[in-house]
């Protein structure tokens, strides 16, 4: 195993609603970063951080999950959280630790409760974060209702 200064390590939570895409972007990290030779698909059950047979047949994360990848010289934690409102203490846990969070909305459904309450413990622990807007190319996306978060 690769042993990493501790300023090359960054942690970074993914939050928001749940279907937004949190998931299935740490697989595409995973694999755009070659630690993974497969994409893993949450519809097939195959996504790295959907490990628990519970999250597989419910096609959602039930608990927070780590998953590593290293991109120029830095290991970055992946820690993907649930975004059902009954799991929220999950991702309030992950943002504990986290260095940063990805905040993913779904442009088709827009910003929802559990992203709001995400983003306000985000102001409280003061971290930074960047918005990322899934499937913009989905009909009746609307970039102005997914960008009312930051407001």
């Amino acid at each position: 195993m690769k042993v990493y200064d501790a300023a090359a390590i960054r942690n970074v939570a993914l939050v928001g609603h749940t279907g937004s895409g949190k998931t299935q972007l740490v697989s595409a990290a995973l694999f755009d970063t070659g630690m993974m030779n497969r994409f893993g698909q949450v519809d097939e059950g195959t996504a790295v951080t959907d490990y628990d047979e519970e999250e597989i047949a419910r096609k959602h994360t039930l608990s927070a999950s780590l998953a590593c990848a290293e991109w120029n010289r830095q290991k970055i934690n992946l820690i993907d959280t649930p975004g059902m409102g009954n799991f929220l203490s999950d991702a309030r846990a992950g943002l504990q630790v986290a260095d940063g969070a990805l905040v993913v909305v779904d442009a088709v459904g827009g910003v929802m409760v559990q992203t709001e309450k995400v983003w306000e413990t985000c102001d409280d622990l003061r971290l930074p974060r960047l918005v990322v807007l899934n499937r913009l190319d989905r009909e009746r996306a609307s970039l102005e209702r997914s960008a009312r978060i930051a407001a």
